[in-house]
């Protein structure tokens, strides 16, 4: 039975309506799930394995039998008893391989996709599959399954890399590189340098061998980004970044290249939609076509979500940056670690109760 409990911060009513049920482990390794301004408890130890996702949160418990628990009616549901599977997911997408059949959720149920499979990926709307009956490479796209290339038994002439809502993928012997988007197969080009190809939402960037330069396939369209070949590079939402090979971080954002440092950085990450770089001892972030200096050090600790930055600063108070705006999650410093979920954050409290906030709410438990 799940045990509901509300709490009220600061002796007024509080509301948080977070898209993402959020997992809160108490100092007792008791689980809850906080959603809509509501802890629930759901077990008695903490999941061995979980996937907080938009509107719903997969779970295996110290058993590992699969579940999945739905804010909408405070719903429970046993999805696989089998404690072997291997499950993989992201906000908007859950999927599991028990033995050899691949199985994902619709309606709060497990269903069968196929079965055969030797590996897969997921993405927000892609799947990819290795049917090892069929010998075939396999994309599920809206409910479509397409064939991207067959592969003999023992060979690694086909290898994919998956963004969000693009696939790229490589015919090793014959060094040539496809792309699957929205339903469609191109072919980017017939030589490549495998370990120039990154992948992300809406976007490729590739390093075409036959015109011996660097490009984005972004949103279809075909766009040439440097002659010559880059050093690194990285995928997130819409937006490629990269040092040249003058040394210089560029980054191709929404359509438009930029210059964000005409020098290399110490080291640089994109996620989702944010590019964080390290230069003279200082976090930056670039987004929207501009860049801001987060901090005159390195902070302990950061995360991101779609375009939100959270970070711990120097006094252990917890931070974030959202378009530009920036505020302080709850009232404490002195914070270990956290986690951040959608809008919200999880942590600990130095008095040891547990935090859930967003940039104008708090709770805790």
């Amino acid at each position: 039975m799940i045990r509901l409990l509300v709490i009220l911060v600061c002796g007024v009513p509080l509301f948080l309506r977070a898209q993402v049920p959020l997992p809160v482990i108490t100092s007792e390794d008791r689980f809850f799930i906080f959603h809509d301004g509501r802890f629930e408890q759901m077990e008695p130890r903490p999941p061995k394995k979980a996937l907080a996702m938009n509107g719903q949160f997969v779970y295996q418990d110290q058993q590992g039998q699969l579940k999945i628990f739905l804010p909408e009616g405070r719903r429970l549901h046993l999805l696989d008893r089998r404690s072997d599977i291997v499950l993989k997911g992201t906000r908007k997408r859950v999927a599991w391989m028990a033995m050899d059949t691949l199985k994902t959720v619709r309606e709060g149920r497990a269903v069968i996709l196929a079965e055969n499979v030797q590996r897969f990926t997921v993405g927000d709307s892609i799947m990819v599959l290795l049917d090892s009956a069929r010998h075939e490479m396999i994309a599920l796209w809206k409910r479509t399954a397409t064939t991207l290339a067959t592969v003999q038994p023992g060979s690694e002439s086909a290898q994919w890399a998956q963004g969000s809502n693009t696939v790229v993928f490589f015919n090793k012997e014959a060094g040539s590189l496809f792309a699957y988007y929205h339903g469609s197969v191109k072919l980017l080009c017939d030589s490549t340098d495998v370990g120039i190809v990154a992948t992300g939402g809406d976007i490729v960037g590739y390093w075409h061998g036959g015109k011996r330069n660097f490009r984005a396939y972004y949103k279809g369209a075909d766009v040439e980004l440097a002659d010559l070949r880059p050093a690194r590079v990285l995928a997130g939402e819409g937006l490629l970044a990269f040092v040249d090979a003058n040394g210089r971080l560029k980054c191709f954002e929404s359509g438009v290249l930029h210059t964000v440092l005409d020098e290399a950085p110490t080291d640089f990450w994109v996620k989702d939609s944010l590019l964080l770089f390290l230069h003279d001892g200082r976090l930056n972030l670039f987004q929207h076509g501009s860049a801001t200096v987060v901090e005159p050090y390195v902070p302990e600790q950061w995360q991101v979500e779609g375009g939100l930055l959270a970070y711990l600063d120097i006094n252990r108070e917890l931070r974030g940056i959202v378009n530009g705006e920036r505020f302080r999650f709850g009232k404490e410093a002195n914070i270990n670690g956290f986690e951040l979920f959608g809008e919200a954050v999880v942590y600990r409290s130095p008095l040891g109760h547990m935090v859930v906030a967003t940039k104008r709410r708090m709770y805790e438990y």
